[in-house]
């Protein structure tokens, strides 16, 4: 189930396929940052059509949406694309430059488990708009990073920190069983000699990013986190630890 699973995360029906003009290729910035607001990139909520609504979700893209559609009007062609977030694979699957952000990917990679019968859990860092997953080892029972070609680094996800859009507070993995459901934050501060996920390259930076992530959990106004959330600070408020969450 290993080798397997490694190629459905390999295959190009997972990949991630940012928003962008459905007749050119022109690719949308996921951030807003100065000079790349909804309308200084060309796009803009529009309701969803009738025959959209039942596959439309809301989501966070580009900030937190409601269940809407977008309607890029693209710079480079002039060409208008219509795009929306969904959790139906008929919606994910469209081959037409169609957009599967993180969410949808982990969705379908998730259905695909389910199918497989290979034990999945989702990855979600707290005040940080991105979600993957991780696959149990065979060989040990351990829990491993899932990563395919093009997507966002999952298992060095600590050296994310240094992007310079905000910090990220605490990482949870959500599973269907209890046993599988904990606060891993611990293993993506650490590297893999240490019982951590990260690769060695970065054991001298991790102090630094224990400081980034211990700061933005401090700070009670959001703004240190991408997300510009307060999760991860009402849990350093509460006083809970690894154990509590």
């Amino acid at each position: 189930r290993e080798q397997l699973w490694s190629y459905v995360i390999a295959h190009p029906m997972t990949e991630y396929v940012p928003n962008q003009c459905q007749r050119c290729g022109h690719i949308v910035p996921d951030e807003t940052t100065p000079g790349y607001t909804d309308a200084e990139v060309g796009i803009s909520e529009v309701p969803p059509t009738a025959s959209e609504r039942p596959f439309v979700r809301g989501g966070y893209y580009r900030g937190a949406r409601s269940a809407v559609a977008f309607l890029l009007r693209c710079p480079e062609c002039g060409d208008e694309s219509r795009w929306f977030r969904s959790s139906a694979a008929q919606v994910i699957l469209n081959p037409n430059r169609w957009g599967r952000l993180c969410g949808e990917q982990e969705d379908l990679r998730a259905a695909l488990a389910r199918h497989l019968s290979v034990p999945l859990r989702a990855i979600l860092p707290l005040d940080w708009d991105h979600v993957w997953s991780e696959t149990r080892r065979e060989a040990d029972g351990a829990w491993v990073a899932c990563q395919g070609p093009g997507d966002a680094p999952a298992a060095n996800f600590a050296g994310r920190l240094d992007e310079g859009i905000g910090a990220w507070t605490r990482v949870i993995a959500v599973s269907a069983d209890v046993e599988g459901t904990s606060d891993v934050t611990e293993e993506y501060l650490s590297c893999c000699s240490a019982g951590g996920r990260a690769d060695e390259r970065l054991d001298e930076e991790m102090p630094r990013y224990r400081k980034t992530v211990s700061a933005a959990r401090a700070d009670a106004s959001g703004s240190a986190t991408q997300a510009k959330t307060l999760n991860g600070h009402v849990l350093h408020r509460a006083g809970f630890g690894r154990e509590e969450v």
